[in-house]
């Protein structure tokens, strides 16, 4: 696999500050770095400025086929000294493909569900606990166990006093699915569980994508797979239901968008939604493609193109050097990574690749575009970093 250069200069880094903000010494920070890694899932925690993640598989693949190796780590992200710092402390179960929302009104991340494993065969345990990260302490605290059947690959979101968790897995292999269409409402004052409907009109759908509006008055939820999730076609329509009247719309059927895709990164802010990376069900596969969606209007735009597909590959894992024209000024395309609405942008973190997985960080907003906060040491395509490349990878 291809590795990169680290670097770290932590006291060359100067923070950008005002006459209100007491200045960052980045040199005091710890200079920690996560080990590449797919299927976490993060926040954005405004009062640290940091983006605070937990789990993941960090099992490299072999001959691209899937390994698992769950974590149990949490890790913040600190975009001002652009470091990395493992949160010590007692910990849930490691697991991957779980689902995490930001409870800002109470500063912590809520967290639901997963999957775990020991070693890389056989069927995984399907988890159906609740938990919150409290930002202040940088501690977790158990919620709730029961309520919706223990699954993965479902989403969470917080709207005013209550998280709301849809759809997902409920098969414990690791080669078929059994997609769910449930909604349920987690009661963040009593910590109690209620299932609001038992077959949304939004349909059955796994590794899809949510997001709430920043009034916390309407869910959106975007793209996803059926139980074809292991070859496609994918989902690429769009979806809001509003809070107070429990009702679903179809805002975009989404023709006219980005193509089907399973595990991007779904943000919202007061006029738009915004869709990052994926796996497309097409040739190029894993993408990094940023794409708008206009919540006045309707209507999708691409924002950055990302990567563009230019040479088929030759067999299973068997891909040319040449197989897409890259985009250098965007990040490595992947699908199950982090990602952190920060209210001007986002930050993303990790995922799996083409070339394995990964562990840079990225920052992205409408005014700066793209910046590379913190290089990968494994996972990216080898023309990211040399001009000569036998394959994809190498």
């Amino acid at each position: 696999m291809l590795f990169a250069l680290l670097t770290l200069a932590c006291d060359d880094k100067k923070p950008q500050t005002d006459d209100s903000i007491e200045p960052v010494d980045c040199s005091t920070r710890p200079i920690d770095l996560p080990s590449p890694r797919g299927e976490a899932a993060g926040v954005w925690d405004a009062s640290n400025s940091r983006v605070v993640f937990f789990g993941g598989d960090a099992g490299w693949p072999s001959e691209c086929i899937p390994q698992t190796e769950f974590s149990d780590e949490t890790w913040g992200f600190h975009t001002d000294c652009d470091t990395f710092q493992r949160l010590e402390g007692t910990m849930p179960t490691g697991r991957g493909r779980h689902a995490v929302a930001l409870d800002e009104a109470r500063g912590r991340m809520i967290m639901t569900g997963g999957r775990t494993r020991s070693g890389t065969s056989g069927d995984y345990t399907l988890l159906d606990d609740a938990w919150a990260f409290d930002f202040a302490t940088d501690t977790w605290a158990q919620l709730a166990t029961g309520g919706p059947k223990a699954r993965n690959s479902h989403t969470l979101v917080v709207a005013g006093d209550q998280a709301l968790l849809y759809g997902g897995n409920t098969s414990k292999s690791g080669t078929s699915y059994k997609p769910q269409a449930d909604l349920w409402s987690l009661d963040l004052t009593t910590n109690t569980w209620t299932e609001l409907e038992s077959d949304a009109d939004a349909g059955v759908r796994l590794f899809h994508a949510a997001a709430v509006s920043p009034d916390g008055g309407t869910m959106y939820i975007y793209a996803g797979a059926d139980e074809n999730a292991l070859l496609g076609p994918f989902f690429r329509d769009l979806w809001a239901y509003d809070v107070a009247s429990a009702t679903w719309t179809e805002l975009d059927d989404g023709k006219d968008g980005p193509k089907g895709r399973i595990w991007p990164s779904l943000f919202a802010d007061d006029g738009s939604l915004y869709v990052w990376a994926g796996h497309d069900d097409k040739k190029l596969g894993n993408t990094n493609e940023l794409w708008s969606y206009d919540l006045a209007g309707g209507g999708w735009s691409q924002l950055t193109e990302g990567d563009v597909h230019n040479n088929n590959a030759a067999g299973f894992c068997d891909f040319p050097a040449d197989f897409v024209v890259p985009d250098l000024d965007a990040p490595e395309r992947r699908y199950a990574h982090v990602g952190a609405w920060t209210g001007e942008g986002f930050v993303t973190f990790g995922g799996k690749t083409d070339c394995g997985i990964i562990n840079d960080a990225w920052t992205w907003s409408g005014a700066e575009g793209w910046r590379e906060a913190s290089t990968a040491t494994a996972g990216e395509i080898c023309l990211r970093a040399f001009a000569e490349c036998e394959t994809m990878c190498f």
